[in-house]
């Protein structure tokens, strides 16, 4: 009998074995199920805490805007009140600030010339065209002006240089120099 109590033991210490391997396969397959489930619930408490604080944002939207809308009035009024001050004392210090304050006007009205004249690039090089065309015909004119009006002069000089030249070479046709 004592052959028969050992088997039935170890029978049920295989079964039970056996149940407990099964029961791990299962809660292993299953785990991966409940970690899918835990994270789906979990999004879903966050996507709906987000949406409740969203509402709350859209409540309260406009009277945040105006809550910023006076504090940076307010604390331009500040700035400009020590601005005013700083001034009112003048001082080196009122001589830089408007020096940059010039400076940085003629930078930006730089900045629109320059913006404007890369738009305009093409009419301004046809003007410029017109305006070196105009320049060479008015040099043209005055030049052969001056010409017509010394005519005389030139030919009285053009025809002393061509007999000076033809002496010269008259000499050194001369076999004897003179």
């Amino acid at each position: 009998m004592d052959d028969f109590v050992k088997i039935q033991a170890q029978s049920r210490g295989f079964l039970i074995r056996m149940r407990i391997r099964q029961l791990k396969t299962a809660l292993q397959n299953a785990l991966l199920e409940i970690v899918a489930l835990q994270a789906q619930s979990m999004g879903a408490l966050v996507r709906r805490e987000v949406s409740r604080k969203r509402q709350v944002l859209r409540d309260v939207e406009s009277e945040i805007i105006l809550l910023q809308s006076l504090c940076r009035g307010y604390l331009a009024r500040v700035r400009d009140k020590a601005f005013r001050c700083r001034l009112e004392k003048g001082g080196p210090g009122t001589a830089l600030l408007q020096a940059r304050a010039r400076g940085m006007l003629a930078r930006l009205h730089f900045r629109g010339i320059k913006g404007w004249l890369a738009q305009e690039e093409n009419v301004i090089i046809e003007f410029q065209s017109r305006i070196r065309g105009y320049l060479i015909r008015r040099t043209h004119d005055e030049r052969a002006r001056h010409y017509r009006e010394n005519m005389d002069k030139v030919i009285k000089i053009q025809s002393l240089v061509r007999a000076r030249q033809q002496g010269e070479a008259y000499k050194s046709l001369s076999i004897f120099g003179f």
